[in-house]
């Protein structure tokens, strides 16, 4: 197609371009473009060049699959696991892991440049703390279940992938899987259908911890009989390593994983782990970071930041379990979290008597809310964790933490863009972002954590 035709060409849905790709969506997309539109391509990696299929043309962006490879890139690999890209758990296993780690530092680089308006980003944002090798990460899985079988959802659907293991995930998954389907077919459970709202398995939780210690948490429509109860142990005590067998009853529709009510059937109603030399005990419902390796190099790099002496008064913002105030407890005088979630508090209350951290205390409410009450009593601090949802901070909270002159603010992100705006925000009022660094906490995703230092 030369110029002329190319200018009067409309795109249609079927239509074969050609097109150079130069970026990555989250969801494992390749970017490129067409007459100034973005055309996201399916299975296209960066830096190729590649023929799609056109599948859907909207007024500001195209869609297409791809078709064949043009041009080869470096950063293309054969992915590991054979449910990808079927399986929605992972979006970016055809990439290698340095182009992984570059993309993802590049996104908080550009987002803290277009969105925060910080045009010394590229200096600021350091290298990406990468993982090496980039698997058996994750302590929890969410397993659903249909007819076909058990896996994760398909990207984009609640259809299930059945799958035989997860490489992702801290233990082999197949023996888990094998007496999971075992139990159903034993039991005559059937899979719970969320349409016809009919069915009695609505899937399993699974928490390990680094000694590769099992809490499974089968996910039920209606409470068991007795007798199913002894039957359920009888099966999955035959499952190595496993410490704790719970039964959850989940009897309301929607897409909330775990109901109310929560059976302990066998073992210890908890499972238990080390993060940054402290012990935590891990419910159901617990809040914890999923890559355990990854998460005390993102701990160590908040320290880092906070750089404490011993004397400083520390607030702890969305503190979830207390993780990141009771690790930084011994470097600091005295520790606030708050956390709106009463389990989560009344979690992180254990943990620091767990650990015995005597210098931390805990409120339960919303940050945006308990801090400017607390700064109206005459609460100060000198240095400021926040570590929100990723909506990002309230910007309540950081009218706050403004108003009260903290000087000095670590900003543990788990969205980019989010992040940009807040320091956008807080850049705007007299802060400065010192450095940040990026943390690959989900290998083969889209996603990326950053922990930030800003000071006045």
């Amino acid at each position: 197609m030369n110029k002329t035709q190319k200018d009067k060409y409309k795109p249609r849905v079927g239509d074969h371009l050609t097109v150079t790709i130069t970026d990555m969506t989250r969801r494992g997309e390749g970017v490129g473009h067409f007459k100034g539109q973005a055309l996201f391509v399916d299975g296209a990696v960066v830096g190729e060049t590649v023929e799609a299929e056109l599948t859907a043309v909207k007024s500001q962006y195209l869609k297409g699959k791809q078709i064949c490879i043009v041009e080869d890139s470096t950063n293309r690999k054969t992915p590991d696991c054979p449910a990808f890209p079927a399986c929605g758990g992972c979006q970016w296993l055809h990439l290698t892991a340095a182009c992984e780690n570059a993309l993802k530092r590049a996104t908080v680089v550009n987002d803290l440049k277009h969105i925060g308006g910080l045009d010394d980003a590229k200096e600021k944002v350091r290298p990406i703390i990468g993982m090496d090798p980039p698997y058996h990460y994750r302590n929890k899985a969410q397993l659903k279940v249909s007819e076909a079988g058990i896996g994760f959802y398909r990207k984009g659907s609640h259809q299930v992938v059945p799958i035989c293991d997860c490489m992702n995930q801290e233990v082999p998954l197949k023996p888990v899987i094998t007496v999971c389907q075992k139990w159903m077919t034993e039991l005559k459970l059937t899979p719970y259908d969320e349409t016809k709202r009919r069915g009695d398995v609505r899937g399993f939780l699974l928490r390990t911890n680094r000694k590769g210690e099992i809490m499974l948490v089968p996910i039920v429509r209606r409470d068991l009989s007795a007798k199913q109860k002894k039957q359920t142990i009888e099966i999955f005590e035959n499952l190595p390593q496993l410490k704790s067998l719970m039964l959850n009853i989940h009897a309301k529709p929607g897409n909330r994983i775990l109901g109310p009510k929560t059976v302990p059937l066998a073992g210890e109603a908890f499972i238990e782990e080390t993060l940054c030399g402290y012990t935590f005990e891990i419910s159901p419902q617990s809040f914890f970071q999923v890559n355990t390796r990854q998460t005390e190099n993102l701990y160590e790099k908040a320290r880092e930041y906070a750089s404490l002496t011993g004397k400083e008064t520390l607030w702890d913002l969305y503190c979830g379990t207390g993780t990141i105030g009771i690790c930084m407890a011994k470097n600091a005088g005295q520790v606030l979290g708050v956390e709106i979630v009463p389990e989560a508090v009344a979690d992180a209350r254990k943990n620091a008597a767990r650990n015995h951290i005597q210098n931390i205390s805990f409120i339960c409410g919303k940050a945006e809310d308990v801090m400017p009450e607390q700064i109206k009593q005459g609460s100060r601090a000198d240095v400021a964790v926040v570590d929100p949802p990723r909506k990002g901070c309230a910007r309540t909270l950081l009218d706050s933490l403004i108003a009260c002159r903290i000087l000095k603010i670590v900003y543990v992100s788990c969205d980019p863009a989010t992040l940009a705006r807040d320091v956008g925000i807080l850049t705007k009022a007299g802060y400065t972002l010192r450095e940040a660094t990026p943390v690959n906490m989900f290998p083969g995703t889209g996603h990326v954590e950053t922990v930030a230092w800003l000071s006045r």
